[in-house]
């Protein structure tokens, strides 16, 4: 089987796990990228270890027969569409794929709820890509429940995350009990956009006791002025920081007990996997992606992990501040039980492996052919 993938850009999210479909396919892959970089991002350009190549995409008269031309002469079996479902040469390659004889899927995270004429718009785009392709891989086991419900039939669905290189954070000492004098200390790395739900948080922090948690935000956005103000007039224990350079952000989470993720939306969420790695237990709200994949709440194991020991690792709760602080109230009166979060928060990336998830897309793409 000859594999053509086209992703997005050349992220860091992406790379892992493409370099893993280099090492298992060589010559019969092909990776192209929609657009040379993500300018919204921070992280630089991540491209994978193998050839790689542009979508020969340029506006014009002659754009879907350039597309054509380049698809076929590509000579994939199987193609997987990965780029911004939004994007216009998204739509143009989902419409030449559709009229090949080629199966394809589409690739992506689930469509982050919207309300009013938005919903509309990016429903009804959304729709154009699913009701033509043949499958879909979903970044996590949610999100391919919630693809499930939006084909709306027996087409395949799978789950394959987002990977990257965990070892910085796999040798950071496991969390230990704190002294009965010391604060439980909690991290979150985040941007300071209302989606990722940083005033929930702050709000959360008015209900805890003074002098028992401390909680410090690693990020830059347009309302960091409106949430330092809100913390300053709350007189809670926040702190907020400027971002780390992308490849220094493990220092965060040094000397840190917990982190917490009261986002809004998230369609994958890395920090939290990256949290987990590093030993931190994860209160998470309900609407990350990631969150559902790792995270095995009292009574419910993971369902990414079922084989692994049934381990507390943290909370997957409401995106409230009165659920954000209860779980967070619950840390610090049981803050002897630190240890064995840490220890099931790590043991639960043991299988987060981008050569299982590469396996996963080459058996997928197959039951295709």
């Amino acid at each position: 089987m000859k594999l053509g993938v086209i992703v997005h850009s050349p992220s860091p999210h992406q790379k892992t796990l493409l370099d893993s479909l280099f090492e298992l396919l060589g010559k019969d892959l092909v990776v192209a990228y929609a657009f040379p970089d993500n300018p919204g991002r921070k992280w630089g350009t991540h491209v994978a270890n193998g050839p790689t190549t542009l979508l020969p995409y340029r506006a014009g008269p002659r754009c879907s027969a350039r597309l054509r031309e380049w698809i076929e002469a590509s000579a994939c079996d199987v193609w997987v569409l990965g780029s911004t479902f939004t994007s216009i040469r998204t739509q143009f390659v989902a419409g030449i794929l559709a009229k090949s004889d080629k199966p394809w899927v589409f690739l992506g995270e689930p469509p982050r709820p919207r309300t009013g004429i938005h919903r509309l718009v990016r429903d009804h785009i959304l729709q154009r890509v699913l009701q033509v392709c043949h499958g879909v891989i979903a970044t996590g086991t949610e999100s391919a429940r919630r693809y499930q419900l939006l084909l709306g039939d027996d087409r395949p669905v799978t789950s394959v995350p987002y990977y990257i290189p965990l070892d910085a954070w796999l040798a950071q000492p496991l969390v230990t009990v704190p002294q009965a004098t010391d604060p439980i200390r909690f991290v979150i790395l985040a941007q300071l956009i209302h989606r990722k739900g940083i005033d929930i948080l702050i709000e959360a922090c008015q209900r805890l006791p003074q002098g028992r948690y401390s909680v410090d935000i690693y990020g830059e956005g347009p309302l960091r002025a409106r949430l330092e103000k809100q913390a300053q007039d709350a007189g809670v224990a926040v702190t907020l920081h400027q971002p780390l350079p992308f490849d220094q952000r493990m220092q965060a989470f040094a000397g840190k007990h917990c982190f917490v993720f009261p986002t809004r939306w998230d369609g994958w969420g890395m920090a939290p996997v990256e949290a987990l790695a590093a030993g931190l237990p994860v209160i998470s709200s309900d609407q990350c992606m990631s969150a559902h994949d790792f995270i095995a709440s009292p009574g419910s194991p993971s369902r990414e992990h079922r084989d692994l020991p049934p381990s507390r690792n943290g909370s997957i709760i409401p995106c409230t501040p009165h659920a954000f602080a209860d779980a967070m109230q619950h840390l610090i009166d049981h803050s002897d039980e630190l240890p064995a979060l840490s220890a099931a928060a790590r043991r639960s990336t043991e299988r987060y492996r981008p050569e299982l998830g590469a396996a996963e897309i080459v058996r997928f793409c197959s039951g295709l052919l």
